[in-house]
C-alpha cells in the first residue's frame, strides 16, 4: 500500500508540472520554479525524481497505466466491438485528470513523450491480438490507427466536443468503417 503522504507530494509536484507546462516548454522549467509552484523543498523533489524530464516521464507512465487499465478487461475483438464503452472510459479518465493530462498532451516540448506514450499503449493492445493475426500485419495497422487517432482526438480537441453522441459516432466508424460516414461538400 502506498503511503498517502508520498502520493500527496507526488500529486502536488505533478500538478505543478502540468501547470507550468501550460506556460512554458519543459526546457525552460527549473526544479526551483517547479518546487515553488508545488510548495515543496528541492530535496523533496529529488527524493521522487532525478530531474524535470524524469517528472515528465512519470506523468507519461501514469497516463499510459490509466489507459492500459481501460483496455485490460477486453480482448482485441471486444475492444472493437465495445469501442464506445472503451472511448467513454478514456474520456472519463481524461476529464477526471484533465488539469494534468491535457497540458502534457498539448505541449510541443513533450512530443517525444507523447510518441512514446502512443507506442506503449499500442504494444499493450497488440498483446491482445492473436499471434497469427499479429504476424499478418493488418491488426497491427488497425491498432496503431485506432490508438493514434484516439490520442490525437484527446490532444487536439476540447472535451466539450466529446459528448455521448460524438463518442457514439466515432465508435460506429471504428466498428463499421468510415464508408458509412455521410459525405459533406
Amino acid at each position: 500500500m502506498k503511503d498517502r503522504r508520498i502520493q500527496k507530494t507526488k500529486d502536488a509536484i505533478q500538478s505543478a508540472f502540468a501547470e507550468l507546462l501550460r506556460e512554458k516548454s519543459i526546457d525552460k522549467m527549473t526544479v526551483k520554479l517547479l518546487c515553488e509552484v508545488a510548495n515543496v523543498n528541492k530535496s523533496t523533489f529529488y527524493l521522487h525524481y532525478r530531474d524535470i524530464y524524469d517528472c515528465a516521464e512519470y506523468l507519461r507512465h501514469t497516463i499510459v497505466d490509466d489507459l492500459i487499465a481501460v483496455f485490460a478487461p477486453y480482448s482485441f475483438a471486444d475492444i472493437i466491438n465495445n469501442f464506445s464503452i472503451v472511448l467513454e472510459d478514456v474520456v472519463i479518465i481524461f476529464n477526471k485528470n484533465k488539469d494534468r493530462y491535457i497540458p502534457f498532451l498539448k505541449s510541443p516540448s513533450l512530443s517525444y513523450n507523447l510518441c512514446s506514450m502512443k507506442n506503449a499503449i499500442i504494444e499493450k493492445v497488440l498483446e491482445k491480438v492473436d499471434d497469427q493475426d499479429r504476424n499478418h500485419g493488418t491488426d497491427q495497422l488497425i491498432v496503431t490507427f485506432i490508438i493514434s487517432g484516439m490520442i490525437s482526438v484527446l490532444e487536439q480537441h476540447d472535451f466539450t466536443d466529446l459528448n455521448q453522441q460524438t463518442i457514439s459516432n466515432l465508435a460506429d466508424k471504428v466498428q463499421y468503417g468510415f464508408a458509412s460516414m455521410p459525405r459533406t461538400r
